[in-house]
């Protein structure tokens, strides 16, 4: 599939989806998403941030809510719910981009975050360079991707056999036993994502510090913002990534989890 295919039809995926999103199931994803990578006001208060791949702008936000001096959203096709954002066009922007050209000079943020995205586009490494070229010396970095391994992505992946690769299964249909069950619009989120999206791709911790390492960063660790506790009750409010990937269950479940690592540009 070519580039221009893959991003239009990513985008029209997660717009559709997030469209539908209640303002509590919102809430409670841009708080779950700011846990998740241990978002602090001293990361963000009066800096210039970025959110790469903003989607419904929960997390955006989030960021904005810390005190960030601005926040830039980008994505393909940005869905954030605009009542939330009244008031607060001078902090908040949200800007139609690909990652992969993003419409920034050199060194522009103070703070980039990209969550649950750059496994979903054409080319995750040139994405990943792309953010680190905006991103000032001496700013930090934050890279969620999906991990490898678990018995719920080895069966994803052979149901994507008749869904993307031989499309067998159409969307139209999923989406009408969605429709038939009343799943939820995060439900059917976290069921289009992973059925329907063009790309998907699953990586190991070893690979992600990798991908911090040949691009100049430094400090590079792993983060761990989710306890059990705290991801049991985030799925009581059906929020997604909620699961604490260091249990034992939840590595036979999920593999690697939601790999999650900060870093630093090098001044």
């Amino acid at each position: 599939m070519e580039k221009i295919d893959v991003e239009k039809n990513t985008g029209n995926l997660y717009s559709d989806c997030f469209s539908f999103l209640t303002e509590k199931e919102w809430n409670y994803q841009g708080e779950v998403l700011a846990e998740l990578i241990c978002l602090k006001a001293d990361s963000v208060e009066n800096k210039v941030c970025l959110d790469a791949g903003c989607g419904h702008g929960a997390l955006t936000w989030q960021i904005a809510e810390k005190g960030a001096e601005s926040v830039y959203g980008v994505d393909l096709k940005p869905t954030p719910k605009e009542i939330k954002f009244v008031g607060k066009e001078g902090v908040i922007k949200f800007i139609q981009s690909s990652i992969l050209g993003l419409p920034f000079e050199d060194d522009f943020f103070d703070f980039i975050v990209s969550t649950g995205v750059l496994h979903h586009t054409f080319d995750t490494e040139k994405a990943f360079s792309e953010l680190v070229r905006v991103l000032k010396p001496g700013g930090k970095i934050i890279l969620g991707l999906y991990g490898k391994h678990g018995l719920f992505p080895y069966v994803l992946s052979l149901f994507r056999i008749f869904t993307v690769r031989v499309p067998l299964i159409r969307k139209k249909f999923i989406d009408d036993l969605i429709k038939s069950f009343k799943f939820s619009p995060m439900q059917r989120y976290q069921i289009l994502d992973y059925l329907y999206v063009p790309v998907l791709r699953r990586y190991s911790p070893k690979q992600v510090m990798n991908l911090f390492l040949i691009n100049g960063l430094k400090n590079p660790e792993r983060i761990f913002g989710l306890s059990s506790i705290s991801a049991k009750e985030y799925r009581k409010n059906g929020t997604v990534y909620t699961y604490d990937s260091r249990t034992l269950l939840s590595k036979l479940l999920f593999g690697y989890g939601f790999i999650v690592f900060s870093g630093e540009k090098s001044v």
